[in-house]
């Protein structure tokens, strides 16, 4: 019997299976304390939602520009050395949709919150972190069956250590739900364009009305599915497409009317006329980000970097087109739905998983071409975890060793740049293949102790927790957690 088993195949998958762990794990341990509490834009979505399950009618704050009369509350919520935040709340509150929001509320609800305070981040939270791990399985699938199974191990591996990408897919948005749409649709767009079927119409607009129930911005997938059926001449699939995004449309129409419509056209002419420009785009190329803050992540910006490398050069495949115009269709989205100038990254996670993709292939490319240039770039880049590890308490590398690993790090490209010696090709790869090892090493150890390294020796605010965020890596967690603290000024810094 046990002769019968492919233990190759076992071997294959069960190796997808354990990195598809590995990295779910490190999605959840402490999703509900990284990114910080109390973050006005995930308690839109907390309040309203369980205001709505509860009393029917939806109940957050708002910087647009209510009536006096639809005032509800006033003052700071939550608890004075716990959670808590500053705010006006408006009644009924219509910025967005209420699919989302009710989404959150329901866990809330659950989970027996106080609809007056502020809801933790770890129960309204799980939606979000939910799909994330959805999103984890969906991007290797579109790595796996556009380029292989080696780019789908390397693209789900991306997703899941880039923090960037884990800390943006941890926030209570609706654009996280919106960017599980998005790859499911270009997974699923390979083979509508081998075989259509109208299914893949009905699918595709009912998933665009629903995501435009979340935020008006899920409305947006629309017009790409449209494109690709009609690329195909699917006149039907793409009057189908249109009519349930309608449809979807009008339901929010009534949703607003119901509640109070001269204040609904108020805020969608508010939401409508908001600066967009030119000026987005360079927020979106210089500004990486998942929060209201600049972050340094180099994983994040060897996958920017690489997306504009693959679509700029000649398209070869279908696979690669199919990818380039989810990118940059989603990239003109994120740059004209925005405030022009505002930093707002949460508009562009629907973008984050294809990120990972082009990240993967930019790993492989440079495998392939280990240039001096290309190894320059991924030194650097794929080490910035080292840098992200430190804190007042625990020393980074000493500036001098740094430059001198780092020149030698370059030295096997330069040479066989210099001279053409072939075998020094060989030698970049297994220097690659050590940062590239280095670097995983340095992004999980962040990703799975960044509350401990952002809030040693402070005093960090956090809600309760849930068996999902106190999930821990068997045996592996010990090698993920920081050591004891240290003295910058007086203890030897580490020697990477």
């Amino acid at each position: 019997m046990l002769g019968k088993i492919n233990w190759g195949w076992v071997c294959k998958w069960g190796l997808v299976a354990l990195v598809f762990y590995v990295m779910c794990v490190l999605k959840l341990h402490g999703y509900d304390r990284y990114p910080t509490p109390s973050h006005g834009e995930e308690l839109l979505y907390g309040w309203s939602g369980i205001h709505l399950v509860e009393t029917g009618v939806p109940v957050s704050w708002s910087t647009l520009e209510y009536p006096k009369k639809n005032k509800f509350a006033e003052g700071i919520f939550g608890e004075k050395d716990g959670l808590n935040m500053g705010a006006t709340l408006w009644k009924p509150w219509l910025d967005e949709p209420p699919v989302y929001s009710w989404m959150v509320g329901q866990v809330a609800h659950s989970y027996g919150d106080d609809r007056m305070k502020v809801i933790p981040p770890s129960h309204s939270r799980i939606p979000s972190v939910f799909a994330s791990l959805a999103v984890t399985a969906l991007v290797f699938a579109v790595g796996y069956s556009f380029f292989g199974y080696g780019i789908g191990l390397l693209s789900m591996t991306f997703y899941g250590l880039s923090p960037i990408l884990v800390f943006g897919s941890r926030l209570s948005v609706p654009e996280n739900m919106i960017a599980l749409g998005v790859v499911l649709m270009l997974w699923l767009s390979k083979y509508y364009e081998k075989s259509p079927k109208i299914w893949y119409a009905i699918l595709g607009g009912v998933m665009s009305a629903v995501l435009g129930l979340m935020k008006p911005t899920g409305y947006f997938l629309a017009p790409l599915l449209m494109f690709v059926a009609i690329k195909k001449r699917r006149w039907l699939d793409s009057g189908i497409i249109l009519a349930l995004t309608l449809i979807g449309v009008g339901l929010f129409v009534m949703y607003g009317n119901s509640l109070d419509p001269v204040l609904f056209r108020k805020i969608v002419e508010i939401q409508g006329g908001r600066y967009a420009g030119w000026t987005g785009l360079g927020y979106v190329l210089v500004s990486p980000a998942f929060d209201i803050f600049n972050t340094f992540d180099g994983w994040y910006i060897f996958g920017l970097l690489f997306a504009l490398f693959f679509s700029m050069r000649k398209v070869t495949t279908k696979e690669m087109s199919l990818l380039v115009l989810f990118f940059f269709y989603w990239l003109i989205i994120a740059t004209i739905s925005g405030t022009e100038q505002d930093l707002l990254p949460w508009y562009r996670y629907p973008l984050f998983p294809m990120i990972a993709i082009f990240g993967a292939l930019g790993i492989a490319y440079t495998f392939k071409r280990p240039s001096f240039a290309l190894v320059t770039l991924f030194v650097g880049l794929m080490l910035s975890g080292r840098y992200m590890v430190a804190n007042e308490f625990r020393p980074t590398t000493p500036p001098n060793v740094y430059r001198v690993l780092y020149f030698l790090f370059l030295l096997p490209s330069l040479i066989e740049m210099a001279w053409g010696v072939k075998w020094m090709k060989y030698i970049t790869r297994m220097v690659l293949a050590v940062v590239l090892i280095l670097g995983i090493y340095y992004n999980a150890r962040y990703v799975y102790s960044v509350f401990e390294f952002r809030c040693e020796s402070k005093i960090c605010a956090f809600g309760p927790s849930t068996k999902y965020s106190e999930m821990k890596l068997p045996l592996l967690w010990r090698f993920l957690i920081p050591g004891d603290s240290t003295d910058m000024l007086t203890t030897k810094r580490p020697w990477f």
